[in-house]
């Protein structure tokens, strides 16, 4: 099974896997304490242009949108949908912590979608779509 994989296809797998355990488990650990999550959210927002009902609504997504793309990548089911899902989160994420002047996570932020980008792109394409 393995040992029939070329060495491309493999690590395109393994990278998935390994970003589909992190997906994951950023959903898990935050959800027994959603609203500690939230408060957190709020605060670190509160003297930034976001306003709070912006925040709000998104951190209470952030756990789900995290758990569903997790969970896709672990099971290798509408992968492209759920990478395409994971850059638009890298990107809030990304614009949240602009706001917030964190700019060592916007830099981390920056790593993931490097990762994700060259996931996508050497991930086989299955659509039978031809780009002209």
């Amino acid at each position: 099974m393995i040992s029939n994989l070329d060495n491309k296809t493999l690590s395109v797998h393994l990278l998935r896997i390994s970003f589909g355990i992190n997906f994951l488990f950023h959903g898990i650990v935050r959800l027994p304490n959603l609203e500690g999550f939230v408060n957190g959210m709020q605060n670190t927002f509160q003297d930034t242009l976001l306003p709070t009902f912006l925040v709000t609504p998104l951190a209470y997504m952030i756990p789900f949108i995290e758990l569903t793309i997790g969970i896709l990548l672990l099971i290798n089911k509408f992968t492209r949908q759920a990478l395409i899902a994971s850059f638009g989160l890298m990107n809030v994420l990304v614009i949240g912590s602009s706001f917030a002047q964190k700019w060592d996570l916007v830099g981390l932020q920056a790593t993931y979608i490097g990762f994700l980008f060259l996931l996508l792109y050497f991930m086989k394409d299955t659509s039978n779509r031809t780009v002209k």
